[in-house]
């Protein structure tokens, strides 16, 4: 009897076992008929490397993709859905994409459904799309911004102090110090006599200047596209900088647009942006469309700058909207 009954317990794991391996195959083989059965079409899908992130973070977006036989992606790839966030870097490797974006809002931020679009083997343009991804940016406040308190950089400063408990002999060295510096002076003028007055230009002068040596060197001409942009740019962003005293070199040209406060600020912002796009997304203007950019920016210094009598508008056609490709 007790035989009887380990036959039947061997049995039972036999078939306990079968019945997980059968479904084990079963799954197995199953998801390889899925995989074939979609593997025609491609596939893409979309992550973050942080969900949570601060103002001024950034964050890696990376896009993995299958592409069915024989397609090909566009050169550069053209993906579709990112918007609300600045990209700054992009890197492309085989079957996976990273974009680097840079976090410049106070509030979540959530994509599009994702695109990419890819020309199959017989030449015809698809797309592939992966659901949206998501952003939380957090409060540098902490979690509860309304219970945090703020700190002093500095201790308070006592209202008496050394000076004020010694004025009479701080007036007396003050004084004095005055005194030498005026005598000092003094003498340096009677030494000096035929001081050299140096003329210091106005940022319109020198922005003129730096616009008409650039044309004489010709360097759009020979070839070099990228590079006449990129001094060009620099030319219209110094002189922004020195009539609006903000920081407009090193600024991006979106950070520039949250300082333009006129129309013909806004004007000049469109023909930023169109050195941009030469400058990065290989875009090549005709000459045509070079020539007008150079009188547009002229336009530009022209509108803002001091007007004499005597100084006539250079004939310009067209407004300042950015150059025609």
């Amino acid at each position: 009897m007790r035989a009887f009954t380990e036959r039947i317990k061997l049995v039972a794991s036999l078939l306990v076992f079968g019945g997980a391996m059968a479904w084990v195959i079963i799954g197995h083989f199953g998801w390889l008929a899925m995989a074939g059965a979609t593997s025609d079409k491609g596939a893409l899908a979309a992550s973050l490397d942080k969900t949570t992130v601060k103002l001024g973070d950034t964050v890696w977006l990376s896009l993995r993709y299958r592409l069915p036989d024989g397609a090909a992606l566009q050169t550069p790839p053209k993906i579709g859905g990112i918007k609300g966030l600045e990209i700054i870097d992009q890197a492309v490797d085989p079957g996976r994409i990273r974009i680097k974006l840079f976090v410049d809002r106070l509030k979540s931020w959530q994509s599009d459904p994702l695109t990419l679009s890819f020309t199959d083997k017989d030449g015809v343009l698809q797309t592939l799309t992966a659901d949206p991804v998501s952003l939380t940016v957090s409060s540098v406040l902490g979690e509860k911004p309304a219970e945090a308190r703020l700190r002093p950089i500095q201790d308070i400063i006592p209202t008496t102090g050394f000076w004020r408990s010694y004025w009479l002999l701080t007036s007396i060295l003050a004084g004095l110090v005055l005194a030498l510096t005026g005598a000092y002076l003094w003498y340096r003028i009677r030494r000096n006599r035929n001081v050299k007055i140096e003329v210091i230009e106005p940022p319109h002068l020198i922005a003129k200047k730096a616009l008409e040596a650039l044309e004489k060197r010709r360097i759009f001409e020979k070839g070099q596209v990228k590079a006449f942009y990129f001094i060009f740019s620099e030319i219209l962003r110094r002189y922004l900088e020195s009539i609006r005293n903000f920081p407009a070199v090193e600024y991006t040209t979106e950070e520039i647009a949250r300082h333009m406060h006129s129309d013909n600020d806004r004007k000049l912002l469109a023909l930023l942006r169109q050195a941009d796009l030469v400058k990065f997304a290989e875009i090549v203007p005709t000459p045509a469309g070079k020539e007008q950019d150079v009188q547009q920016g002229l336009s530009y210094i022209y509108d803002t700058g001091p007007v004499s009598e005597d100084q006539e508008r250079p004939d310009i056609p067209g407004q300042l909207s950015g150059g025609r490709l």
